[in-house]
């Protein structure tokens, strides 16, 4: 009796409240489709009686009140596929690519190279040669639209980039953030999505874009260790060690990274300054010492299905030396010359801890996840230089120039993924607060008698607060139409305080920051795409510092310490033709830009001052082609082409009294690899980079070539990797930028030796297929800006 009643109540409130049905859908390669639409139909008129949208991992729950029904799962790209559910639990549905029908046909083709989400472009590194026995650098290398340079990485159009491990930011950048990505094998390479106008999601800070590298899931219970080593030899050598530990054990997984350099690195600068009165030929060439030692330690614990508690160390120590020794030409026909000689010394230490907590809601995806983070940053330079001039009105100069500078920062976040019947929307708020504490300090030297100067020296103390508020939604329209719609609310409020002048700057301001991004798939063989995003670009510490770098007696570089952040709106449209050729036009307007600003004055006090300025408005445009093409099954190329020019305008008020120049620029980068053997173990790459003649701003830039060879072996099931590099051949990467200011003509030429050769090793044992957890620190932008 007591069995039939409750089978009576169960019947009863299965009828009076419906049923869910749960399920989860994937394509033919078991990754899981987001967005998918879930539909219930009625089986007698095929009318829609209910419908949601599968979650981020492909799950997805529907209520049914009817039982006369059938679910339709579609998405673009995909067949629509017919379910008659009979129990509660559906299960993996798999949908087909193209248009054939699915019963009858089984589809084995792999996964389209280049597929174009609503706001970011997704290259399957998978499906492609350096997928295999390389490593994240090498995948990079192959992506469209991404340039890799000797130590950095861009976005073309969009300059130096961040990079994101599983949508979690790296703290690193130029040669330490390469290094970083030489640790990561292709094999576990998922794919990566470029993201160049990031949705408000992300912090509003930067108009580089972002590159986000998705991992494959990690084997549970399994470690693996690389140990790598470089050797570079251009002028002087430079040798890099390096060793990554991954270690994951039922709940727990570890990460650990440690990595050095040592060595020195050349710089060659020529300086050609006409003043009317007497034109000066500058020669300096600098010996560059590198003592970096950096480090990672993450640790992540599952404390159940649902929640999972991790903190990130991150510290850096720096010990940097410059020497400098040059010699200036008077051409005012006396004969008269300068020796300038200089002496710098660098210490930096960076230390940085993440604290982070995720805890899913439910299994439709809804989640929140907290980051708490704190970073500190020391520090201090102290530079000694002379200059001394011969023959006719004999002088003799020598001073000392020394900064400290502390930055501390203080952040916290809160992230929500809130998927609904309607649409996925995402929301969070952040608060970061920054201090900037730094001192500068100048004695003349040259009576022997170290002779404080209070007019170039300056105590300097700037602080900054951040607090945001972001909203994010996306939703499909019809079979071949998405959207996704964003807006980020920042507050900021700084003070710079000069104690030297005695003099406080206080700012506040509101910035509001859309985002906009609609997708259009018409067939299977063409992908549309637009987007919008308003950006805003924050001065670098560095440059906020009002720290005198000397070059001789009337040459320096200075910092501004009232820099305002630049505002940017960008508009971006995007054409894909069978995932091979990439067409896109973008526009950018910059408001309130800041530089490099040359003031050249002549007569009695001849002198060079480079400061930073917002001094401009402009509009950037052009037109960029991609082509991915493998004319054998061994040779495959990449190749770019972007055809650009930026206009500029004085803001009111504003005039440096030089004329500003606009002019088309061309670009094309060209990368090709090679398998010399069927077992693709050894393979030659070139890599061929071109820019014409470039005028912007009030900077004429003469063109660039760069060309680069290497050639690759894996040893031992491809646990060894061998690389031998020639860089920059023709030494023809360093360019002539000339300009005029105040009627002085200037051309400024500087080489950062990068014709060299580089031999790599690498070897990984273990579980190589292992890669755990990576977290970003929520304080990201702050360590960047610190680092530029």
């Amino acid at each position: 009796m007591k069995t039939i009643t409750t089978l009576l109540i169960a019947f009863i409130f299965s009828f009076s409240f419906g049923q869910d049905f749960t399920g989860k859908i994937v394509d033919p390669q078991n990754q899981p489709i987001a967005f998918a639409n879930i539909t219930a139909k009625d089986k007698t008129n095929n009318s829609l009686l209910t419908g949601v949208i599968s979650n981020e991992n492909g799950d997805f729950t529907i209520h049914i009140k009817d039982k006369n029904i059938y679910l339709e799962i579609s998405f673009i790209g995909f067949t629509t596929k017919k379910i008659y559910p009979t129990q509660p639990i559906i299960g993996t549905i798999v949908l087909e690519e193209g248009g054939q029908e699915l019963d009858e046909v089984v589809i084995s083709k792999r996964k389209q190279l280049i597929q174009q989400k609503v706001d970011r472009l997704i290259f399957n590194v998978e499906n492609t040669v350096a997928g295999t026995g390389g490593t994240a650098l090498d995948a990079l290398k192959t992506t469209p639209s991404v340039n890799v340079d000797t130590d950095k990485l861009a976005i073309v159009g969009k300059g130096d980039v961040r990079v994101m491990i599983n949508d979690r930011m790296i703290q690193l950048a130029g040669s330490e953030l390469n290094a970083y990505l030489s640790t990561i094998a292709s094999d576990d390479i998922k794919n990566i999505e470029v993201i160049t106008t990031p949705p408000s999601k992300y912090d509003a800070e930067g108009n580089s874009g972002l590159i986000n590298i998705v991992l494959k899931k990690s084997k549970e219970n399994s470690w693996n260790n690389q140990l790598r080593t470089s050797y570079t030899q251009a002028t002087y050598p430079l040798l890099n060690f390096g060793n990554t530990y991954n270690y994951r054990k039922n709940k727990l997984s570890i990460h650990a990274s440690l990595n050095a350099t040592k060595g020195n690195m050349a710089q060659f600068n020529q300086f050609d300054i006409v003043f009317p009165s007497a034109s000066t030929a500058t020669n300096l060439d600098m010996k560059n010492k590198e003592n970096l030692v950096s480090g990672r330690l993450g640790l992540d614990y599952d404390i159940s299905n649902k929640a999972s508690v991790g903190v990130l160390y991150t510290g850096s120590t720096e010990d940097k030396g410059i020497e400098d020794n040059g010699r200036t030409l008077i051409n005012d026909g006396s004969g008269s010359f300068t020796i300038n000689r200089g002496k710098a010394k660098t210490l930096r230490n960076n230390h940085s801890i993440n604290a982070h907590y995720i805890q899913k809601l439910d299994t439709l995806g809804k989640k929140i996840a907290v980051d708490v983070d704190y970073f500190n940053f020391d520090n201090s330079f102290d530079r000694s230089f002379s200059s001394e001039q011969f023959v006719t009105n004999t002088s003799f100069f020598e001073a000392n120039n020394s900064t400290n500078q502390n930055i501390k920062n203080y952040s916290g976040k809160i992230d929500v993924t809130h998927p609904t019947k309607w649409a996925n929307l995402s929301y969070g708020a952040k608060t970061t607060t920054t201090k900037t504490d730094s001192d500068v300090q100048f004695f003349n030297t040259s009576t022997g008698t170290p002779v404080f100067d209070p007019t170039q020296s300056n105590a300097f103390i700037y602080s900054e607060n951040i607090n945001a508020l972001y909203a994010d939604m996306s939703k499909p329209l019809g079979k071949k139409w998405q959207t996704k719609i964003g807006l980020r609310f920042e507050n900021t409020r700084t003070i710079g305080v000069s104690k030297t002048n005695n003099q406080t700057d206080k700012n506040s301001y509101n910035q509001l920051f859309p985002s906009l991004f609609i997708g259009y798939n018409p067939d299977s063989k063409n992908t549309f795409n637009f987007s919008y995003s308003k950006r805003i670009q924050r001065p670098s510490f560095e440059r906020l510092n009002p720290f005198r770098f000397y070059i001789n007696s009337i040459s320096y570089q200075e910092g501004n310490p009232f820099l305002r952040p630049q505002i940017s709106n960008n508009l971006e449209l995007k054409h894909i033709y069978k995932g091979k050729l990439i067409s896109k036009a973008f526009v950018s307007h910059v408001d309130d830009g800041y530089f490099n600003i040359i003031e050249a004055e002549d007569g009695a006090q001849q002198r060079i001052v480079v400061t930073f300025e917002n001094f401009f408005t402009a509009f950037n445009y052009g037109l960029t082609e991609t082509l991915l093409y493998n004319p054998t099954n061994r040779w495959s190329t990449t190749t770019q082409a972007t055809l650009s020019k930026m206009d500029t305008q004085y803001k009111d008020g504003f005039n440096l009294d030089a004329e500003l120049l606009s002019k088309w620029n061309f670009q094309i980068y060209n990368r090709n690899v090679f398998d010399l053997n069927e077992a693709k173990t050894v393979q030659a790459e070139t890599t061929l980079v071109y820019a014409s003649l470039q005028e912007l701003m009030y900077f004429s830039i003469s063109e660039m070539i760069s060309l680069d060879l290497g050639l690759k072996f894996s040893l031992l099931d491809k646990k060894l990797n061998c690389t031998l590099a020639f860089n920059d051949i023709l030494r023809r990467k360093a360019t002539d930028v000339n300009t005029n200011t105040n009627g002085i003509d200037q051309t400024y030429y500087n080489y950062f030796d990068t014709r060299n050769i580089k031999i790599s090793l690498n070897y990984s044992f273990g579980n190589k297929k292992i890669k755990i957890k990576q977290r970003n620190s929520g304080n990201e932008e702050e360590q960047t800006r610190a680092k530029q």
